[in-house]
């Protein structure tokens, strides 16, 4: 702040208080319960949320009448 409370003043520096640390170092695996039940269903076949469904998607290829 200005030294007078009446002015008002350019500052030439950044408070420290200003600067925004750096965030910190992201976790290779955020959700490590999540990700390792992902990978125990994809090793056993299973549908996993966020991954294409292979049965889904021949189910929905197959016609639904026979010609």
């Amino acid at each position: 702040m200005a030294p007078d409370p009446g002015k008002w003043e350019r500052m030439a520096f950044i408070p420290k208080s200003r600067y925004v640390p750096d965030p910190p170092p992201a976790d290779r695996e955020p959700f490590p319960v999540y990700s390792q039940l992902a990978r125990q269903w994809t090793l056993a076949g299973r549908a996993v949320p966020g991954m294409p469904d292979r049965e889904w998607e021949r189910l929905m290829r197959t016609p639904i009448w026979p010609h």
